[in-house]
């Protein structure tokens, strides 16, 4: 780690702490999370904060005088000017001077933010909105939170309280939401409208295979169990997960009306897990649309960063914080890339290293060997590379990815994996192997290669 800067990136979530260490090119180095106390007061969250960003710079050999910079993500309302906690639900955090606290137990510069703010951030740096000069993220949990970058810069609000969308009346005198005003978007599509409106049919007499899978107790339905639902064709699941689909669709369409983004980005727990039924609904509504525009834009992307955007957005303001912001040209790093030296029927040389197996190169540098299993369990065959090995290849945010079919393009890209790419905004090249190594070689992006060696 000698010479290089290294950042933390925290999110302080309802349910975990996660740390996580990035170098100054977004590569991470490790992470570490934690439970956030359920009980007790602001120190026992203070300690968890302090422990999670402890062990994962201990995980590395390194100590606090290693760090350039620190970036912190809470629920609710900051100052961040002056890292003070104003309120945060379910978490005894309000009212806290946290970025002094950090900053005196660590030495570095601590930035504070709202984390659907700094989600909206990462995807802007290195995520679906990486190309896009404005981007607004919606992010679908157990409540729903969202963002607005513009040039690299977050849209904060007079109150420090822009970016609420979650809280935009959709319905006049519709559900009590948690803010206790009536018909706000999450009070009819969050996780948690979801789950009330799963209940209130089941309470009806309608028979769902979710009230299996949570073996009866329909207190609280996870997003795994919402997938596995619409996977069984369960109709109870399907109808309430339409509604809400549509109504982020029109929610969509509210805020493209009123700032007109270039990008709308969907994250968070229940959109990660259902998007393939959620998107087509989402983006039907969008495209019907009847206000046209000057011209093309305003596309709707699926998070590409996952459970990451807000650490990553949280680094992204911590180095803004000290100057060094990822959104200007000077300091916009992208990972050094290894050069392939040569490839050849089932045989490849990558830098100093011949391998005689198919590769996957990271948009990171790391060099892996390609988990063919993945394929041939799905799919019957490894010539077929599916959704569940590009995923893997695009840990470490790529914005191009290549695959190489093999000498005589014997391999292919599945439907299923251009899906994958497509609704991130990542570009990809499918190409034979020798040529994939060419563009490879030749491309200065933050790029990813899959390389198939035979047939």
């Amino acid at each position: 780690m000698k010479g290089k800067r290294i950042y933390l990136g925290v999110d302080v979530g309802g349910t975990k702490v996660q740390a996580s260490l990035f170098t100054e090119e977004g590569e991470q180095l490790g992470r570490q999370r934690c439970p956030t106390p359920r009980e007790g007061g602001s120190e026992e969250v203070l300690a968890a904060v302090e422990r999670a960003m402890q062990d994962v710079l201990a995980d590395r050999g390194l100590s606090h005088g290693d760090l350039t910079a620190a970036g912190v993500a809470v629920p609710g309302v900051v100052e961040p000017d002056q890292g003070y906690v104003v309120v945060t639900p379910n978490m005894n955090l309000t009212g806290v001077p946290l970025g002094d606290h950090l900053k005196r137990r660590f030495d570095v510069p601590i930035a504070i933010g709202n984390d659907c703010n700094l989600g909206a951030l990462g995807e802007a740096w290195l995520g679906a909105a990486r190309q896009a000069e404005s981007v607004v993220a919606i992010l679908v949990g157990t409540g729903i939170g969202g963002g607005f970058v513009h040039a690299g810069n977050l849209w904060r609000g007079a109150r420090e309280a822009a970016g609420e969308i979650g809280h935009i009346v959709m319905q006049i005198g519709g559900p009590k939401c948690g803010c206790n005003n009536l018909g706000c978007l999450e009070a009819l599509a969050s996780r948690t409208a979801i789950e009330r409106d799963i209940r209130q049919a089941v309470a009806a007499g309608r028979e769902s295979v979710i009230t299996e899978l949570v073996e009866g107790d329909l207190s609280v339905i996870r997003s795994g169990m919402l997938r596995r639902a619409l996977e069984a064709d369960d109709a109870v699941v399907g109808e309430v997960l339409r509604h809400a689909s549509e109504v982020i669709g029109h929610a969509c369409l509210t805020v493209r009306h009123l700032i007109d983004p270039e990008v709308i980005v969907l994250g968070g727990g229940v959109v990660e897990a259902c998007s393939d039924f959620m998107l087509p609904i989402v983006e039907r509504v969008v495209t019907s649309d009847r206000l046209p525009g000057a011209r093309e834009g305003g596309r709707v992307l699926r998070s590409a960063l996952g459970d990451d955007a807000v650490v990553i957005g949280a680094v992204a303001l911590a180095r803004n914080t000290i100057g060094r912001s990822p959104f200007k040209r000077q300091f916009a790093e992208t990972p050094k890339s290894p050069k392939i030296e040569e490839v050849a029927f089932g045989r490849i040389t990558i830098g100093k290293n011949t391998y005689d197996h198919d590769v996957c190169i990271r948009a990171t540098g790391k060099v892996k060997k390609r988990k063919k299993a993945l394929a041939k369990q799905r799919y019957g065959s490894s010539h077929t590379i599916g959704v569940e090995e590009i995923e893997r290849l695009c840990k470490g945010a790529p914005e191009l990815v290549i695959v190489g079919t093999g000498m005589s393009s014997g391999a292919q890209l599945h439907d299923n994996a251009r899906r994958f790419l497509e609704q991130r905004a990542i570009e990809c090249q499918v190409l034979p192997t020798r040529e994939a190594v060419e563009a490879y070689n030749r491309s200065p992006k933050r790029k990813a290669i899959l390389v198939h060696l035979t047939c």
